[in-house]
């Protein structure tokens, strides 16, 4: 393997000046490369064809600030070859929260549920409360390019997770265990960099409606709190497996 092969399987921006670099007087260890550029454009060029619906367009919108560090789930990067071209971006990921420890034996469930109605009574409002039994995750996939100072937000997509079971430890202590999900991502970066483009899949918690709470059963008395409070996170760890790929999609 040549060393521009090697550059190439790596996504060196040089990729899309091979043609130029090679229009005359090309290097030995590119002639095979460029060859099959030619054969790819004159057999294969104008059997693929892309047409995208989506809404919203690229870039999305978005006020969520990126944390890539913390919430990366995968990686892909693909080197673009021309302003026209499209890249066509797939996920699927298998994610399941950690079990919430409800910090109450089951002998005390009967007395505690007495509790918890108490407080809502009282935490009643006209614009009412929601009490979730569900954790949503949002799934974005972002893109780092030549022209972009910060992330550009390709996609958003939001999943949930349900109750899958009552679990009752050795203590007699109760815990929620909650559903493994499969969540698919399929978008389309419509306006991608030329040359190096990154893609980052990412997982966050939430949202919840406004006015969530959950209860700290294990406090005494039970008491109500927020979601921030709660303890409950979905962080890249939640992740059981995934596959993200990435697909360069070229036009005449």
């Amino acid at each position: 393997m040549s060393y521009y092969d090697k550059k190439y399987i790596k996504g060196d921006p040089k990729k899309y000046d091979c043609k130029e670099d090679c229009k005359e007087d090309c290097k030995e260890e590119h002639k095979h490369h460029c060859k099959f550029d030619d054969y790819k454009n004159e057999h294969y060029g104008k059997e693929l064809e892309l047409d995208v619906d989506q809404a919203p367009s690229v870039p999305v919108t978005t006020t969520a600030r990126p944390n890539l560090l913390s919430s990366t789930i995968a990686t892909t990067e693909v080197c673009v070859d021309d302003y026209c071209d499209q890249v066509v971006l797939d996920a699927t990921v298998n994610w399941q929260p950690a079990a919430f420890d409800l910090g109450v034996a089951l002998e005390d469930l009967g007395d505690v549920l007495g509790i918890i109605l108490t407080i809502l009574t009282g935490l009643l409002s006209p614009s009412g409360i929601f009490v979730p039994i569900a954790v949503p995750a949002t799934f974005r996939i972002w893109r780092k390019g030549n022209k972009s100072s910060r992330p550009v937000l390709i996609s958003e997509k939001v999943d949930t997770s349900g109750i899958f079971g009552l679990q009752i430890l050795g203590s007699g202590l109760l815990s929620i265990v909650f559903s493994q999900i499969t969540t698919s991502i399929h978008a389309v970066d419509t306006d991608p960099d030329k040359g190096e483009n990154e893609y980052f899949l990412t997982i966050n918690l939430g949202p919840f409606p406004e006015g969530s709470i959950l209860f700290d059963l294990g406090a005494t008395p039970p008491t109500a709190e927020t979601i921030a409070a709660s303890g409950i996170t979905l962080i890249p760890d939640n992740v059981t497996s995934h596959t993200f790929t990435a697909l360069e999609l070229g036009s005449e």
